[in-house]
């Protein structure tokens, strides 16, 4: 699947610059996220680096034909219910597994939200795996894995930093993206 995700992304004029991430343990976040294709071109790159992250979506999904679609390729039904025992059972399968590779978009939407959810730092934090900032820039049509960023338990200062990692030029809808100040 490597090789035929590379073609494809080639064909189509995308340019993947970096090598498998070490580990097999750690969560992706991608942002901007404002558009379906975002999770195509996501797809194919996890694929082109050869990594097959599980990812969230929606439990809606999950109907006939496209659910057991979704979870061939992935998927993790999220249930909208404001219930916690979601994130302790995820912590406590990626705890008990070999690897585990989860990708999420922070901002849960595709649509222009100025608060992100924070899921993926409070899973991060309590399994003591790193998040990796993934970039799809659409504008210069490249993906490059970011570096590995590790919590130090301060949520607000830690997620200005991730937030100000991402620019709404990548985005394939900027105008749907609120960006963050850089933060060095």
């Amino acid at each position: 699947m490597k090789k035929i995700s590379r073609i494809i992304l080639k064909i189509l004029g995308w340019t993947v610059e970096c090598g498998c991430p070490e580990g097999n343990k750690f969560i992706i976040i991608q942002a901007p996220h404002t558009s379906l294709w975002d999770f195509v071109y996501g797809w194919l790159f996890s694929r082109a680096i050869n990594i097959k992250p599980k990812f969230l979506i929606k439990s809606k999904y999950f109907f006939w034909p496209l659910g057991p679609i979704l979870k061939m390729l992935g998927g993790v039904p999220v249930y909208p219910s404001k219930d916690k025992r979601f994130v302790s059972e995820l912590v406590n399968q990626i705890q008990t597994s070999k690897s585990f590779i989860l990708a999420i978009t922070p901002e849960g939407t595709r649509k222009k939200v100025k608060r992100w959810k924070t899921g993926f730092y409070e899973i991060s934090r309590a399994t003591g795996l790193p998040i990796l900032l993934t970039k799809i820039d659409y504008s210069n049509k490249k993906m490059h894995l970011g570096n590995m960023f590790y919590p130090t338990g301060d949520m607000q200062g830690d997620m200005r930093k991730i937030q100000g990692y991402f620019r709404a030029s990548w985005a394939k809808h900027p105008e749907k993206y609120y960006e963050w100040p850089p933060v060095d």
